[in-house]
């Protein structure tokens, strides 16, 4: 995955090989941790470098 400032939920699921809905399912026991990092917002529409980072140690 090349390194940009932010990644959608669908690059992620390209990268995965799967869909914006397993990514989103593979999230939600670290939602809370992502949420904290964008105080005020209640859906997570980009993730940042840092979120993704969180992502890969959650799946390896």
């Amino acid at each position: 995955m090349e390194t940009k400032p932010t990644y959608t939920l669908q690059e992620l699921a390209d990268y995965y090989e799967t869909t914006p809905r397993t990514i989103y399912n593979w999230l939600k026991p670290i939602r809370k941790q992502l949420l904290e990092m964008c105080p005020g917002k209640k859906r997570l529409r980009v993730l940042l470098p840092k979120q993704v980072k969180l992502i890969k140690e959650f799946l390896c």
